[in-house]
């Protein structure tokens, strides 16, 4: 936890890294999917496509804040980067478990590549297969998960703060004969205090209305739904898949996949700040296409990158 001075108020890292932001055919400057998301001291990691371990180290990531793995669905640009992982962190020496989360199925996956390739850790792997409700919770965030819509059992993710204390109002304090210091980050912290006078000091004679947590989103291999909508209802960030351009519609409805406009509309709808999009086709060299289309429905839009860091 950190103090922002200009305010007075206490806030907490949220970072998000794009490791990899390309749908199914890997390229030279898209990697598959995988979003690695920071919250303190906290790493979690959402899907695991081929390669990336290798992305996490060129982004500077340590292995040992790793907290879970929450992975959307069973496809292999998904999920290919998982066993390796899990073996590195074995060999690195872990012993702290780690949580793997995902669709009903992912046990059974898990079980037969260990079994095939006779593969053991060194630490516990403590697999939670779910359809909906909080997989994780953390000092001051849950993770939740919904249902999308993609022909196979496919997970959305969102990753939402608990709500913050009101913006600390340093003349209310300053009057109440309180001088900046410990005590301030205590009455953020709800507990009263007392001025050199004697007098007691509440925290709601100091801090404005609480305000709302930070909120992520990530919405990938679905079609236009409801479950991604309030997953991403007020997000801070909505991370969503925009596999296709308008013009391929059709094989994107048929595929279980948006487009970049079926993205944007889904944010506006949703009332998120923010829209990124990821998971693009590895046609599109230009995206430039892509953010045009998706601009006409929501303007605060781009194009993920890999290696793209956003801080919320």
């Amino acid at each position: 936890m950190r103090v922002d001075r200009r305010e007075g108020t206490l806030w907490r890292m949220f970072r998000i890294v794009i490791l990899g932001s390309g749908a199914s055919l890997p390229t030279l400057q898209r990697q598959a999917s995988a979003v690695a998301v920071q919250y303190e001291g906290d790493l979690h990691l959402l899907d695991c496509g081929e390669g990336t371990q290798l992305q996490w180290r060129r982004a500077g990531l340590r292995f040992g804040r790793l907290r879970s793995v929450h992975v959307t669905h069973l496809h292999g640009d998904h999920v290919n980067g998982l066993v390796g992982l899990l073996q590195t962190l074995s060999l690195s020496g872990r012993q702290e478990p780690l949580a793997v989360v995902g669709p009903p199925g992912l046990a059974a996956y898990l079980r037969a590549i260990r079994r095939t390739q006779r593969v053991g850790f060194a630490y516990r792997v403590e697999v939670t297969e779910a359809g909906a409700g909080t997989t994780w919770a953390g000092a001051g965030y849950t993770i939740e998960c919904a249902e999308l819509e993609h022909g196979v059992r496919t997970l959305g993710f969102r990753v939402r703060e608990q709500d913050r204390p009101g913006r600390f109002d340093v003349q209310a304090a300053r009057a109440a004969g309180l001088e900046p210091g410990p005590v301030y980050g205590r009455l953020q912290a709800g507990e009263s205090v007392r001025a050199p006078d004697g007098t007691e000091v509440r925290p709601e004679q100091v801090l404005g209305p609480p305000r709302p947590g930070r909120r992520l989103a990530y919405c990938v291999d679905t079609r236009p739904c409801a479950a991604a909508v309030e997953l991403a209802r007020r997000a801070d960030l909505f991370v969503c898949e925009a596999t296709f351009a308008g013009e391929l519609e059709a094989e994107a409805r048929a595929r279980g996949h948006c487009t970049a406009r079926q993205a944007a509309r889904m944010a506006h709808e949703a009332g998120a700040r923010r829209l990124l999009l990821t998971h693009v086709s590895a046609r599109y060299h230009d995206v430039r296409p892509l953010l045009q289309e998706a601009r006409e429905e929501f303007e605060q839009v781009e194009v993920a990158s890999d290696l793209m860091e956003v801080c919320l």
